[in-house]
């Protein structure tokens, strides 16, 4: 048949949303790291682009993460400031998310005011804290593709 019919268009729909798409979980802090030095901080926008978005995926209940070209571009005119809040909603998201899916990982928005704000003074504080947050994401990530549904406790 040389032109799809309307209903094969709604079974293709229909296909897709019961295959479940299976998520990233091979993140990792060095490879962030060395990719945004190498690229000229261009990596960190491919990098949690789809960072977001699973993470919409995983914790469908509670508000949506701002999109992380929206940040990235108002941190350009705000000193970094909305970056810095995108980040810490992010660790909120993942904390919360962890929590809904009984994952015994330890990561909070602690984690994110130690190691992000207060470690940069360190500076390896930084590197800690994205380690903390791939690891993290990487469990929630296998989670979703074992169970893609979220009971709630």
């Amino acid at each position: 048949m040389p032109y799809p019919y309307s209903y094969d268009y709604e079974a293709q729909r229909k296909e897709k949303e019961r295959k479940p798409v299976k998520l990233k979980t091979d993140r990792k802090m060095w490879k962030l790291m060395l990719l945004n030095v190498l690229t000229l901080s261009i990596y960190t926008i491919v990098f949690f682009i789809p960072f977001s978005f699973d993470l919409d995926k995983i914790a469908p209940l509670s508000k949506k993460q701002m999109n992380f070209i929206w940040a990235y571009f108002l941190s350009l005119f705000t000193f970094s400031i909305v970056i810095d809040i995108w980040h810490y909603q992010t660790a909120s998201r993942v904390e919360e998310a962890l929590q809904m899916r009984n994952i015994d990982y330890d990561f909070s928005t602690g984690d994110f005011w130690k190691w992000f704000v207060l470690g940069s003074f360190i500076l390896v504080g930084p590197l800690v804290y994205f380690h903390k947050l791939c690891k993290a994401m990487n469990l929630l990530c296998e989670d979703y593709n074992k169970n893609p549904v979220v009971v709630e406790a």
